[in-house]
């Protein structure tokens, strides 16, 4: 099988304040399209910039990416915004929704970017995402109406909405209960099944980890 990705990182560069960290030195990565990946490792090892290099946010590396069988330095910047809102869905901590819109524009905000030459919206996919992690009350909410809880299963249905053939989670269910993170897991897991979709994960919780195909430990560079 073809791999979806084939990532190879020599160094990443990381600036904070007046001090700068090397991180993900030597670094190699191959996924193969529909397969479920785990990245694990403790504060500051780089899994944070590893998915924002693998979702296109981050270029800032010395290093080689091919994605979708293309080498992502051959891609023009509206390429790379196209392939971000369609073939790569995110669920991040940083995704911080809009506080002028409500819960349900929230959602569908990439099927605004996606543009009117393709109709993305697909009616009963939404019910059945909206239903499964049970946010069919807060729709019409504003994100300051909402709890934590609430916000974070809002963002994740905002990052599969497109139904994207990548998504890429950073620590999904950190501030949700059991319940609700099961919840999240299994439509994660059911987009694997049904669609395909290959599944990155960063997360803290080693027994979501090991639900996973394959569980990646980031190390700290020496």
């Amino acid at each position: 099988m073809t791999n979806i990705i084939d990532l190879s990182i020599r160094e990443k560069v990381y600036k904070k304040k007046k001090t700068q960290l090397s991180i993900l030195n030597n670094f190699k990565l191959e996924v193969k399209a529909g397969e479920k990946i785990a990245i694990v490792g403790e504060s500051g090892v780089g899994k944070s910039s590893l998915l924002n290099i693998i979702g296109l946010l981050d270029t800032d590396y010395s290093g080689e990416y091919t994605l979708f069988g293309s080498l992502t330095d051959n891609l023009h910047a509206s390429e790379l915004a196209q392939w971000r809102n369609q073939k790569v869905g995110f669920v991040l901590q940083e995704s911080a929704l809009i506080d002028s819109l409500t819960i349900e524009e929230n959602i569908k905000l990439p099927l605004f970017y996606a543009g009117t030459e393709k109709n993305f919206f697909e009616p009963e996919y939404f019910e059945n995402v909206i239903n499964a992690i049970e946010i069919k009350s807060i729709l019409k909410k504003k994100p300051l109406e909402c709890s934590g809880g609430e916000k974070s299963r809002a963002v994740f249905a905002r990052g599969i909405i497109m139904k994207p053939q990548i998504i890429l989670s950073d620590e999904p269910t950190a501030s949700l209960d059991v319940e609700n993170r099961e919840r999240i897991i299994n439509l994660l897991f059911k987009m694997n099944e049904e669609f395909k979709t290959t599944i990155i994960t960063v997360t803290h919780d080693l027994e979501v980890a090991n639900r996973h195909d394959k569980v990646v430990h980031l190390e700290r560079s020496k």
